[in-house]
């Protein structure tokens, strides 16, 4: 990158003293607003082409001085601080600047594409930046690896996924170790879907190889959630041939080891316990059942937000609630206890 400028190191000096001085205003500008960017309209930022033009033949550059920003910028702010669409915008000019930022294209696909905490949660956009990279820099591997992450664990269509792994496959440079690897996950993706075995296998490909910290923090928390998963499956196999003997529920899992089902009633890996849910006639980790209503109840009441915009009133009850949801084509997600949900018609609010 920086061949030319030690040729001519004046000019050199020159034209990086030009372009950081060029990108103050726009930091001023960006550091000045709150809440919701209207970068399109308020006209933020210089196109891709004029930053080009007044570059003169250092977009390379340029584009590191974007980069620098957005880490900067985006850093420093909670994730409901930060705006998806400025995001997004960052890493299209950082890429217009220099198509081979490979990782522009794979840091800032999966922060826009991974939901929060660790990211924003627009898989659109996310995609859209994966997909500009892999179009820009054809015989890299990451880029449509880590696509295929983002199809498999949040899109849940693992038909592309599996198209995605098996283009990674075919890229250069691979060992055989590694190619063999991706074809399999291509071949799992398309024989057994949304399989708990290729979820493991992907997320501990994140902890291996990523670099930064806070993602590697987060593949360890979801291979931990698959292992409370297996168990949660193991002690409900129990718990039903329990019922299925005895005639009756357990008033305890440690009734399953007195009977000799299990040896063992573990410790889920986050290190609460297991409950029975008596209704379902299922054993769930503590740690799951919390995250899941948490989850669920955030997003039925962000359903009944929109309701509210389409309509201009919150939905008179569950029931409405539950109709609106299943005409969008959208899921309406069981209470993981068995139960209904609580909801307030003048909130809108979905409670457990």
């Amino acid at each position: 990158m920086f061949e030319s400028v030690i040729r001519s190191p004046y000019k050199g000096l020159f034209v990086i003293a030009f372009l950081i001085v060029a990108s103050i205003p726009f930091q001023k500008r960006v550091e000045g607003m709150r809440g919701k960017f209207r970068v399109v309209e308020e006209g933020l930022y210089f196109s891709s082409a004029s930053l080009k033009r007044f570059s003169l033949g250092y977009e390379e550059l340029l584009a590191d001085i974007y980069w620098l920003r957005a880490i900067q910028y985006f850093g420093g702010r909670s994730v409901e601080e930060r705006d998806p669409e400025l995001l997004y915008h960052y890493f299209d000019i950082i890429t217009d600047l220099d198509p081979k930022f490979v990782n522009a294209y794979r840091y800032g696909g999966t922060f826009l594409a991974e939901p929060p905490p660790l990211g924003l949660g627009d898989i659109e956009r996310g995609i859209k930046l994966f997909d500009k990279g892999r179009k820009n820099n054809p015989e890299n591997f990451r880029l449509p690896l880590e696509e295929a992450f983002i199809y498999y664990l949040y899109v849940k269509d693992y038909k592309r996924a599996a198209e995605l792994f098996k283009e990674a496959s075919e890229k250069p440079g691979l060992s055989e170790f590694r190619r063999a690897s991706l074809r399999g996950m291509a071949a799992s993706s398309l024989s057994k879907g949304g399989s708990r075995e290729l979820a493991r296998r992907i997320w501990e490909e994140i902890y291996r190889t990523t670099t930064i910290e806070g993602r590697k923090e987060f593949a360890l928390r979801n291979l931990k959630e698959l292992d409370a998963m297996d168990m949660e499956d193991l002690l409900t196999w129990a718990l039903r041939r329990y019922i299925e003997i005895y005639g009756h529920a357990p008033s305890a899992l440690s009734e399953l080891k007195s009977k000799g089902l299990v040896k063992e009633i573990p410790k889920e890996p986050f290190g609460r316990g297991f409950v029975i849910v008596s209704g379902l006639n299922k054993v769930r980790s503590e740690t799951l059942l919390e995250q899941e209503l948490k989850y669920n109840t955030a997003y039925l009441s962000g359903v009944s937000r929109r309701f509210k915009r389409s309509f201009g009133r919150y939905p008179r009850d569950l029931e409405e609630l539950k109709d609106f949801t299943r005409e969008n084509g959208w899921d309406f997600p069981e209470h993981p206890l068995g139960k209904e949900y609580s909801y307030n018609p003048e909130t809108g609010t979905v409670g457990e």
